[in-house]
């Protein structure tokens, strides 16, 4: 049996809707393992459903379908998101790779110029590091989707008879693909409401010391031992995952620089806070003109060549999820990720940003705070 990793891109309040049946989060694991495992094993169009479906296993493959993992074409079963497996691995490598440095040399002749407006923001940590946020999190993997969106090179949504709206991708746990899905920095972890966020960007190579995937943990009721005395601070203070509670307090400590004991002890837990004092890189609403200066540079500078690589790519590429007539759309969002990965993976090998630390288990990430009002 194939055993794969599943990714999901939520376009809903991961709090708000933990316990919902219907999010991917409570049906997607080792149970699906094995049914879409007899599917990647034989040709696009060929898996009959009868042959995947029984008494034991109908109502997971429905559900399969109503997600939209699966798509029942008459008899046979395809997949309906993004599936990536080994045999794919050197079709991504090769195609990809090559396309992402040609970007990055691009970018690079643009690059004086955003250094010189990056140096406007004074948060206390170096022109790299702050690019590293601001390049490799919120233009690559936040204003770019929206601007590739808008341009018809990819989609970021997907509406489920459930309500819920997603996109799902899923990898074959292999490490031939590891580099393409785990390895690459393109992973952003956010606690976040409409006043701030707590968060991380880097490669997903691990369990990341965070707040978000910390309060997924609380929701699955699956906090390991070396956590208990957090979520132990959090029962006794805020009556449990009360992420709106939390961000208030960080809102405070930033604008006065105090905040509740609880809330300083969980902040110096998790790295953001040391000896009292915020120790990571904060990004103001005062900071948003020299951020969006940077988009609107890497926009005019990137924009065109990105979408066009899409597009040739999710059109011609010779894998798995296009044999299954998966839409090109979504398939062009994952390749996306890698595609921008790649691109973050090269401007940290120039030193363009910084260079993440690895930490052992976790993976190489950076942690920062932005605030919104």
């Amino acid at each position: 049996m194939i055993k794969f990793e599943y990714f999901l891109f939520e376009n809903f309040d991961a709090d708000e809707e933990s316990q919902n049946p219907n999010n991917p989060r409570n049906l997607l694991g080792q149970e699906t393992d094995a049914i879409l495992s007899l599917i990647a094993q034989k040709p696009a169009n060929t898996c009959i459903y009868s042959d995947c479906c029984d008494k034991s296993n109908a109502f997971l493959v429905q559900k399969l379908i109503d997600g939209g993992i699966l798509r029942l074409n008459g008899k046979t079963l395809n997949f309906d998101c993004p599936v990536f497996l080994r045999e794919d691995a050197a079709v991504l490598h090769e195609a990809i790779a090559e396309k992402a440095t040609a970007l990055v040399d691009l970018l690079e002749s643009r690059i004086t110029e955003i250094r010189i407006c990056c140096s406007q923001i004074q948060n206390g940590f170096s022109i790299e590091q702050n690019l590293y946020h601001i390049l490799c999190g919120m233009v690559f993997d936040g204003h770019f989707f929206d601007y590739l969106g808008a341009k018809g090179a990819l989609t970021t949504s997907r509406h489920h008879p459930s309500g819920l709206d997603y996109l799902s991708v899923i990898y074959e746990k292999c490490d031939e693909l590891q580099t393409l899905s785990d390895g690459l920095l393109c992973s952003y972890n956010r606690l976040v409401n409409d006043t701030c966020s707590l968060q991380s960007f880097g490669d997903a190579n691990g369990n990341r010391f965070d707040f978000y995937r910390f309060f997924r943990l609380m929701e699955r009721g699956n906090i390991p031992a070396e956590l208990k005395d957090a979520e132990a601070i959090l029962h006794e203070n805020y009556g449990g995952a009360n992420k709106d509670a939390l961000l208030s307090e960080v809102l405070s400590l930033i604008q006065t620089g105090r905040c509740a004991l609880a809330a300083m002890n969980l902040l110096e837990r998790f790295g953001y806070v040391q000896n009292g004092n915020i120790c990571v890189p904060i990004y103001t609403p005062e900071d948003q003109k020299y951020i969006m200066e940077i988009e609107g540079i890497i926009e005019k500078c990137l924009g065109e060549a990105m979408s066009g690589t899409l597009n040739d790519l999710a059109s011609s590429i010779d894998i798995t999820a296009v044999k299954h007539g998966v839409d090109q759309l979504e398939i062009a969002n994952e390749l996306y990720h890698i595609l921008f990965g790649l691109v973050n993976e090269e401007l940290v090998l120039r030193g363009t940003v910084a260079m993440p630390p690895h930490i052992p288990g976790e993976g190489r990430y950076f942690k920062c705070i932005e605030v919104y009002r």
